[in-house]
C-alpha cells in the first residue's frame, strides 16, 4: 500500500448496520466493506465517496480509479450489485454483450439469437456472447485469459455499448454483492485494466 497517497474518502453521515429491513426485504449492508474500499482508494490513488438516501436507509459506495487517461468507476449499494463502468472513445462502432446463458436465452438461441463461441467449452456453456465483430470479441476474451477470469469470479455481465449521440462507448462489468476480499477486488480491477490495455495495444482508442 502506498504511503502519502492522495486518495480521498468522503462519508455523508453514515450509520453502521449489519442488516437493513425495508418494506419486508433484506438488504445487504455495503457499509461493512468501508475499510476494503478505503484501502483500494489508497492503493490506486482513487477517490472514494459514501452517500446515503435522504431517509438514511440505503448506503452507496462510489470509487473512481484513474488508469491511462481513463477513469474506472466502481459502485455498490445496499440494494445494487458491484458494478464497474468506464467511458471509452474507440475508433469504431464496436459493441458486445456477454451474459449468463439461462434457459430463456437457450430457447432464443434456438430461434436465431446470436451466440459466438470462443473455443472454451466451460465458458461457451455458461455464457451467451453477442457482438457486431465476432473476431474482435474472441480476441478480447483470449487476451490475458480474460475469459477464465470471468469464469473464476462468476461475472454475470460484461458489456460494451456504443452511444450514437456522443460517439463514445461505455464498458460495464457487473458482479454480485458478495465480494469482500481485497485480493478478489484487485483481480476484478485488473480485469478492467486488461480490457483497456487490449484497446490501447490494438490501436482502437480514438486520439
Amino acid at each position: 500500500m502506498r504511503k502519502n497517497s492522495k486518495h480521498k474518502t468522503k462519508t455523508d453521515d453514515v450509520n453502521v448496520n449489519k442488516e437493513i429491513f425495508i418494506k419486508g426485504q433484506i438488504y445487504k449492508d455495503v457499509f461493512s466493506k468501508k475499510d476494503l474500499w478505503t484501502d483500494l482508494a489508497e492503493l490506486y490513488d482513487g477517490e472514494f465517496k459514501i452517500k446515503q438516501t435522504i431517509s438514511k436507509d440505503i448506503n452507496s459506495f462510489r470509487l473512481e480509479i484513474p488508469y491511462k487517461n481513463h477513469n474506472i468507476i466502481l459502485t455498490e449499494t445496499d440494494t445494487k450489485p458491484l458494478k464497474f463502468e468506464t467511458e471509452l472513445k474507440l475508433n469504431r462502432k464496436f459493441e458486445f454483450n456477454i451474459s449468463w446463458e439461462d434457459s430463456i436465452e437457450r430457447v432464443l438461441k434456438i430461434f436465431g439469437k446470436q451466440d459466438i463461441k470462443v473455443g472454451d467449452k466451460e465458458f461457451d456453456k455458461k455464457y451467451l456472447i453477442q457482438s457486431n465483430e465476432p473476431g474482435l470479441i474472441t480476441n478480447i476474451l483470449n487476451y490475458r485469459e480474460i475469459s477464465r477470469i470471468l469464469l473464476k469470479h462468476n461475472i454475470y455481465l460484461l458489456t460494451l455499448e456504443y452511444n450514437k449521440k456522443d460517439e463514445g462507448h461505455k464498458l460495464m462489468t457487473i458482479k454480485d454483492r458478495n465480494t469482500k476480499k481485497k485480493e478478489i477486488m484487485i483481480e476484478l480491477i485488473n480485469l478492467e485494466f486488461s480490457i483497456i490495455d487490449f484497446f490501447i495495444d490494438n490501436n482502437l482508442i480514438r486520439n
